[in-house]
């Protein structure tokens, strides 16, 4: 009998080994399945070919550092703000999410674009990307067929039905137009933003950033910088989070005490201010609390 017993035992024993053994060579490839389900990584599409124009701008904008900060990942639903017509930022997005996830892209009204520039006409909304029902042509990607439609909204009115489906909103350089004029609108957007996020959604902000100690009239955005601490306590009033800061795109050549599309890549004829390269910019995340 004990040898019986013994024999049972040692079959059951080497049962175990071989499973635990074949739980391990296959968890590897279902995971790649996942992964190649939800589509290319993160770090694939910034290094495709696609890319070769925008490459340049990667030395200043650290695209894998800064959206791996953020946590994004393939297959998320994607809110970027501003995206302009064929934004260097939406080069990476569309791909990203095209198979599982969505990109939705998010304005200004035509108020506060009015108050921005001088002539605001159909040529002017154009080159802005501003025409919310154009949306889906300001961030396509040669080559890249979106599973989802891919929508455009104004950020004082996105509609209730988005409300909880987004995992992530963007804001690169976008921040300081919602500081300005009269009737600020930084409140109102970030209430929206906060409805549309899902619990524990991510907020990424990348913006142009005036020194602590600068005169307000300076760092209220007319300038394109805005405070840090101005930007959280924004984020913080409207629910959000802070979770962290990073230095990822900071550039301590840039004295920010000037206007800030003196700078590259607006302006790039100008030996002085080529040599400082792209402004100092903040990175911050924030979470919708779960």
């Amino acid at each position: 009998m004990k040898v019986k017993v013994i024999m049972i035992a040692s079959a059951m024993a080497l049962l175990l080994v071989a499973c635990s053994n074949d739980s391990e060579t296959t968890a590897p490839s279902a995971m790649t399945d996942m992964r190649m389900q939800s589509g290319p990584s993160l770090e694939d599409v910034i290094n495709h070919e696609r890319r070769a124009d925008n490459r340049g701008r990667d030395e200043w904008r650290h695209p894998l550092d800064t959206l791996s900060f953020f946590g994004i990942e393939p297959g998320m639903t994607i809110i970027e703000v501003l995206p302009g017509n064929g934004g260097w930022y939406t080069q990476i997005l569309n791909p990203l999410t095209a198979i599982q996830g969505r990109l939705i892209g998010v304005t200004y009204p035509d108020a506060l674009f009015s108050q921005m520039f001088r002539t605001w006409n159909e040529q002017s909304i154009e080159n802005s990307g501003a025409n919310i029902s154009q949306m889906a042509r300001y961030l396509s990607v040669e080559g890249v067929e979106p599973s989802q439609p891919i929508v455009g909204y104004t950020i004082d009115n996105i509609p209730d039905s988005e409300n909880g489906q987004a995992d992530a909103a963007l804001f690169f350089r976008a921040m300081h137009h919602l500081f300005r004029f009269d009737e600020p609108l930084i409140d109102t957007a970030l209430s929206e933003i906060y409805d549309v996020l899902s619990p524990g959604g991510v907020v990424g902000v990348v913006q142009h950033r005036a020194p602590e100690d600068a005169d307000p009239a300076f760092a209220s955005g007319n300038n394109g910088y805005v405070k840090q601490s101005d930007v959280i306590a924004a984020f913080e009033r409207a629910g959000f989070t802070f979770e962290e800061a990073s230095e990822i795109n900071s550039n301590p050549n840039d004295p920010a005490d000037g206007f800030v599309w003196r700078l590259p890549p607006t302006r790039t004829d100008n030996p002085e201010t080529s040599a400082i390269g792209e402004s100092d910019r903040m990175t911050i995340r924030f979470r919708k609390p779960s």
